[in-house]
């Protein structure tokens, strides 16, 4: 088993034959992971996603999931695609701040932001001011302001779909690090999950013929529900939903993908997933701080905005599951060298 990171992941190389890491990852370009992943291509058998690369970059022959998924991950594509069947932001596809600004001045009652067309995570994703820089195309996009949740689902070659659960979404959190959009974690499951995820997430299935493990990130205002990105892969909830379920998530996308049903357990555990970001460019002595995952190697200089590690808790009881994993967060911040 070969695994593509931007960092040096100690204990990830216990589970891998080899991890491939860029000599580089100031701009944390998907693509450069791409061109590594490409050099050992034909050294496997199979090739599973859980980023947003160019899918049409690699031998379909070979993936197990999704093989056409530009036209998804492209905002634009995506929005064009689903606003006429889903309740969605407004987004315009704008190349200069001055197009911005005067869809903005037309409609004052409303916040935006400004997105790439490409992208991930809510990684260059920022409110719309006059001083942003542009470069190339990018997602001008109403800002509703609500509650950020996400679906995960498993998807047969019939586009009929086996919803595994709905989640919280951890955006922007300060107590974390992240700025405004950054993707900060998940709690699984969501609480009084709203009936209509499974409807659109079937649909939206459907509409883009997809297989495996894939998902649909919303946002929830009043009574609506915005449909706001569709991954077609395996998502960041992916510990969560193991956890929360006891389930073996990999061998059910590769299941899906071979049109077998997946019967999916009942819910075992509540977990939570945080991201905490360095605040600062520091190193962390992390070893032997318990429910960490994806830590680098102890002499790491961390700059500030990337993440520290992936705290994982789960409790059969929610307010355990958040309580242990704050104790977590604040071990993780303390032991800045």
């Amino acid at each position: 088993m070969y695994a593509t990171s931007f960092f040096e992941l100690e204990d990830q190389k216990k589970y891998v034959d080899k991890l491939i890491v860029p000599s580089n990852n100031d701009t944390f370009d998907l693509k450069v992971l791409e061109d590594l992943s490409l050099n050992y291509v034909n050294d496997v058998d199979y090739i599973i996603f859980t980023s947003d690369v160019n899918t049409d970059r690699y031998p379909h022959s070979k993936i197990i999931g999704n093989t056409n998924t530009r036209h998804i991950n492209n905002k634009w594509e995506m929005y064009k695609k689903l606003h006429k069947n889903f309740l969605m932001p407004a987004t315009y596809r704008i190349n200069s701040i001055e197009e911005a600004t005067e869809i903005v001045n037309n409609h004052k009652d409303k916040k935006f932001v400004i997105k790439p067309v490409y992208g991930s995570g809510g990684v260059g994703i920022n409110y719309f001011n006059t001083n942003i820089q542009l470069d190339g195309d990018f997602i001008l996009q109403e800002y509703i302001e609500g509650k950020s949740v996400s679906s995960s689902f498993l998807s047969y070659n019939s586009h009929e779909i086996s919803m595994v659960t709905t989640s919280d979404q951890i955006i922007g959190s300060k107590m974390l690090g992240g700025n405004d959009f950054l993707y900060c974690g998940n709690i699984t499951p969501l609480i009084n999950s709203n009936p209509k995820l499974i409807n659109i997430s079937t649909k939206i299935s459907k509409m883009f013929k997809l297989v495996g493990s894939n998902g649909v990130d919303f946002i929830l205002h009043k009574n609506n529900v915005y449909v706001l990105e569709v991954n077609p892969r395996i998502q960041g909830t992916f510990e969560c939903v193991e956890n929360s379920f006891n389930i073996n998530l990999a061998k059910a996308h590769i299941d899906s993908c071979n049109n077998e049903l997946v019967e999916i357990p009942k819910l075992k555990n509540f977990c939570v997933k945080l991201v905490p970001y360095s605040m600062n460019d520091a190193k962390y002595a992390l070893r032997g701080i318990d429910f960490l995952n994806d830590c680098s190697p102890s002499d790491y200089l961390y700059k500030k905005g990337t993440p520290i590690a992936t705290i994982i808790v789960s409790d059969r009881i929610l307010e355990n599951a958040m309580g242990k994993a704050e104790i977590i967060r604040k071990k993780v911040y303390d032991s800045i060298i």
